[in-house]
């Protein structure tokens, strides 16, 4: 759609001033409100058969059945009282003669419930009269038919709203209209007379302006040519009475200045009103008002001319984006601050120029002052005949004016036509929802891209060992056995359940154990001192060590179990032993070694507790009675067990895997961080560590054919254990 230059048609200020008073001032934006505006979508629904919507339900689409799909055609009296506006009707077909109606309104539902009416019948309830006619019955078969009488003022609101303006681009006058709708056929048909309703507007406003124009100008005309009729009598009387004076050459450069001077003044004194009008207009703090543009009174001031038309422009772009937008956008904000820029632009230049018009004023009064005492000095005949063909002069300039803008107007209406050109009727642009391809995306990235990327996730998390695999990733360290979870309150097994598979599993790593302390590859003879240590506390190391040092005692072989762990004391009352002194005790010197060597349950198991926690365990565990004493028990027993405290935590762990024949490192499945795991490594390629397994504890089997991303999360505490509960998702976990 094209709009002309002109659309505001030929105003009444136009057509007097030769000016066109709002050019580029409002422009295509200003279309573009008249184009949104409720009050133009009335008159373009009052031309469409749009009061009834009909629709037809399946067992999922509900679609609007426009026109020839309509199965039902609704009559009813919109001027009655009483009108349903908004109450969707469900009709059942009982044959091709009558039907009967439901809704969920209740105020409706007990009006239709259980009655039967025929088609073509007109009936009345509480003042509403309709009827109903069957076009064709077919589509009631295995579906829903629904009515909806639509209020014309609501459906306005809805048109209004959903239509979109936007200009065609570049300097073309030209607008785009688009209307999102759910019904193609029946947007398509409201577009096309929407922009049919505006051409005629556009063409009603012109003519109404020339109309108005022309009553204006005819009003000026009936009071000038009384006043000239008047006058005109007078002169001639005048001239009777004095036989056809004429004035002298003195009295004419007289009456020639004074009607100068006077002309002169009017021009000012309506200048200086226009100043008063424009000033008021500017203090009001919000107004539809139509402003008055300076040019229209022939105020050619250039500065007043620019800061007018700003305004203009600023008000009609702040009314836009405040019906698009919304008050609170910030783009308003911005736009209301330049528009009061302007405003206080528009005061300090007005103030400026009604101090100028009135110096300018009082100058010219002077001036008017003397060329009136000149004319005092002609005869009395004379000065009345000034007076009276200046009258005469001024009224007959106006009344020549008049007429010619009289003409113009006659001319503009004769030829009115509408600035509005269609370009191009509504079509069906394209399918904007339910989108296939988009959904189908959406559906694929769900389907496939969202388990992706959890997986991603899961293993971007995942810090903690989980399989086999997992151990022989992060360390080349050899694998000493596994051992599975013990599900008995009870932890030395090797006693309570010596057939079990956990027990079995011990005495695999008993075997493993016996080939990696045989002689060779840096082992002495005598005892062997077997180190069991972690990276933190709850891997498994106690638990391990008492039942391997159980299995170890069980085939005879002469065996001590040292709880090396002097920070955190052992409980060994499973083991028959209930003593609260230990090596602490004895590498401080106050004890011997026969007092804290303590008998089993089991033969050939010894233990030595930790003892009590003293202030130093790690200077204890570098002192010399810690080697005399490592020396003296490699003498008395075959396999020496030391519990040892956490490597991860704390280096005594390190210092005794120093002296160790062999060193098993504990991994607990789910548990155990890998860069725990790696720091190990790097140990044991350093040298500082050797003849050192990695013994896996805890293990679920089922697990070991396929990895576990993802750990439960740990926390642990050196000096005091977290009893952790299992959380829902561990618990669900296959």
């Amino acid at each position: 759609m094209v709009s002309g230059d002109a659309a505001q048609g030929a105003s009444p200020a136009a057509l007097l001033y030769g000016t066109d008073l709002y050019k580029g001032a409002q422009g295509l934006t200003n279309e573009s409100i008249i184009l949104k505006t409720k009050s133009l979508a009335l008159r373009t629904l009052s031309k469409l058969d749009f009061r009834v919507s009909y629709f037809i339900k399946g067992n999922v689409l509900l679609s609007e059945a426009y026109k020839a799909e309509a199965p039902i055609n609704v009559l009813f009296d919109s001027t009655a009282a009483s009108v349903p506006y908004g109450v969707e009707f469900r009709v059942d077909l009982v044959d091709n003669n009558t039907y009967t109606l439901s809704t969920e309104n209740l105020v409706w539902q007990e009006k239709v419930t259980d009655k039967t009416f025929l088609f073509g019948k007109s009936y009345l309830m509480d003042g509403f009269a309709f009827t109903i006619n069957l076009l064709k019955p077919e589509p009631f078969e295995g579906n829903e038919v629904l009515f909806v009488i639509n209020d014309l003022d609501d459906l306005a609101k809805s048109y209004a709203s959903n239509l979109s303006v936007a200009p065609y681009g570049g300097d073309a006058s030209a607008l785009v209209l688009t209307l999102t709708g759910t019904t193609p056929k029946k947007d398509i048909d409201y577009l096309n007379a929407h922009m049919v309703t505006y051409a005629q507007n556009n063409l009603a406003i012109k003519n109404a302006d020339a109309v108005n124009t022309l009553s204006f100008i005819d009003q000026q005309l009936q009071q000038i040519s009384d006043s000239l009729y008047f006058i005109e009598s007078r002169l001639e009387d005048f001239k009777k009475r004095n036989a056809a004076m004429d004035l002298s050459a003195e009295g004419a450069k007289v009456a020639g200045e004074l009607q100068a001077l006077e002309q002169r003044k009017a021009e000012l004194l309506m200048n200086s009103r226009y100043y008063d009008y424009l000033s008021n207009y500017l203090q009001k703090e919000e107004t539809n008002e139509q402003i008055q543009a300076p040019a229209t009174l022939g105020i050619g001031d250039p500065v007043l001319n620019s800061l007018v038309s700003q305004l203009v422009t600023l008000q009609t772009e702040l009314s836009v984006a405040s019906n698009n937008q919304g008050q609170s956008n910030p783009g308003i904000k911005l736009k209301r601050q330049q528009l009061n820029e302007v405003r206080a632009s528009l005061l300090e230049n007005l103030s400026s120029l009604e101090d100028a018009n009135q110096i300018a004023l009082r100058n010219l009064n002077q001036r008017i002052q003397t060329a009136a005492a000149a004319l005092q000095q002609l005869p009395s005949s004379e000065r009345q005949l000034i007076n009276i063909q200046r009258l005469y002069s001024l009224s007959e300039n106006l009344y020549v004016f008049l007429m010619e803008k009289r003409a113009e107007a006659g001319i503009a209406k004769a030829a009115n036509t509408s600035d509005v050109t269609i370009l191009k009727e509504g079509s069906i642009n394209k399918q904007i929802a339910p989108q296939p391809l988009q959904n189908y995306g959406i559906a694929f990235i769900i389907g496939f891209g969202l388990p992706l990327a959890f997986i991603f996730v899961k293993e971007l998390l995942n810090n903690k060992i989980h399989t086999v695999e997992d151990i022989a990733k992060y360390t080349a360290m050899p694998l000493l056995g596994l051992v599975g979870h013990n599900k008995k309150e009870s932890n030395l097994l090797a006693n309570m359940s010596p057939k079990s598979a956990l027990a079995e599993a011990f005495r695999t790593v008993r075997s493993n154990l016996r080939y990696m302390t045989s002689v060779g590859d840096g082992v002495q003879e005598g005892g062997k001192i077997i180190v069991i240590t972690s990276s933190i506390s709850g891997e498994g190391k106690t638990f391990s060590a008492k039942n391997l040092a159980y299995i170890i005692a069980i085939s005879g072989e002469r065996t001590l179990l040292v709880n090396a762990d002097m920070r955190k004391p052992n409980n060994n009352t499973d083991l028959g032993v209930n003593s609260s002194t230990g090596l602490s005790n004895f590498l401080a010197g106050h004890i011997s070694l026969e007092e804290v060597i303590h008998t089993t349950i089991q033969e050939n198991l010894h233990v030595l507790p930790s003892g009590d926690i003293p202030p130093n365990p790690s200077e204890l565990l570098l002192s010399g009675r810690m080697s005399a004493m490592v020396a003296e028990l490699k003498e008395r027993y075959d396999y020496i067990i030391m519990d040892t405290p956490p490597v991860g935590i704390l280096s005594d762990g390190l210092e005794l895997m120093q002296i160790a024949d062999a060193n098993v490192f504990m991994v607990r499945q789910d548990y155990t961080i890998k860069d725990f795991l790696r720091n190990i490594q790097l140990q044991y390629e350093s040298g500082k560590i050797k003849n050192t397994a990695i013994l896996f504890n805890d293990v679920d089997y089922k697990k070991l054919n396929y990895g576990y991303g993802y750990g439960y999360g740990y926390g642990y505490g050196y000096y005091a254990e977290d009893n952790e509960t299992k959380s829902l998702w561990k618990r669900i976990r296959v």
